[in-house]
């Protein structure tokens, strides 16, 4: 029997529920642009619980200003807690933008199951590190490392945005760039405007405007820009005082590290940033 065809999805990776409605709403919304089913997954901290039935761990609590053993049941309570919130404020978004849902609870390693998970053709959406330290910690810098490393597209966004209307942005290095098709689908389907940020010959912006209005965007709504390169600052540069709502780029466009590259244009914009594949 021939194997049913992958349906491309939108997965949502949660991990700290009510924290990350941004992340969940700006997920449904992509989801409703592109025409994707949202896949939901809160990703347990599996270490946690095992910190729980070491007898040498403590935690420091404010309100008593004590060292104690970690509580188990109160832990586990508050993952239950974050479950539940996460399930919610899905279900609202996916309602809100007539978006089709699933949710699923994981545990283990977070990095295995991304590279288990997600195909080519899919988008995993997750939200920056609350705190700047957290971008160091071991964990979260290898699971968004191994993220940007599998076969999906990815999308970072912030915890607080600028804005949730305006020009999608593309990094425009070659005329079949991935980032200039999905930005010119994401600008009809939003019906913004469309910023490409180009980098290469001359002619390129040209015929990468050609390619935008072949796609059905019109040239009114399509604006072009030569960027003196691709490091992350030559694009937070080349957008200026542009109100933009998003910005896409090639994996690769700018640098190695796309992990690194998306957190600093996004911290630098408070815009999702969205690494396509080739």
């Amino acid at each position: 029997m021939a194997a049913e065809p992958h349906q491309h999805r939108i997965i949502l990776h949660l991990r700290y529920g009510a924290a990350e409605q941004v992340t969940i709403r700006t997920a449904a919304e992509l989801a409703h642009m592109l025409g994707l089913a949202l896949h939901g997954v809160f990703l347990q901290d599996a270490a946690l619980n095992e910190l729980t039935g070491l007898p040498f761990v403590r935690e420091f609590r404010l309100a008593t200003g004590v060292w104690q053993r970690l509580d188990q049941e109160r832990i586990a309570e508050e993952q239950r807690a974050a479950v539940n919130e996460a399930r919610r404020l899905l279900d609202e978004a996916a309602t809100s933008f007539g978006v089709t849902f699933l949710f699923d609870i994981a545990s283990g390693e977070p990095r295995a199951f991304v590279a288990s998970t997600s195909q080519a053709g899919d988008i995993i959406v997750v939200a920056q590190p609350r705190l700047p330290a957290e971008q160091l910690v071991h964990a979260t810098a290898g699971w968004l490392e191994t993220a940007h490393g599998c076969d999906a597209s990815v999308m970072l966004v912030p915890q607080a945005l600028a804005r949730t209307q305006g020009t999608i942005a593309a990094v425009v290095c070659a005329e079949g760039d991935p980032a200039l098709e999905i930005a010119t689908r994401l600008a009809i389907a939003a019906e913004e405007g469309l910023l490409l940020l180009v980098y290469g010959p001359p002619d390129l912006g040209a015929r990468a405007m050609t390619r935008a209005r072949a796609a059905g965007l019109p040239a009114s709504r399509i604006v072009v820009r030569a960027i003196a390169g691709t490091e992350p600052d030559d694009v937070v540069l080349g957008l200026g005082a542009v109100t933009e709502r998003l910005v896409v780029l090639t994996r690769g466009a700018c640098g190695m590290d796309d992990a690194a590259v998306s957190s600093h244009i996004a911290t630098s914009r408070s815009v999702p940033v969205l690494v396509a594949c080739h």
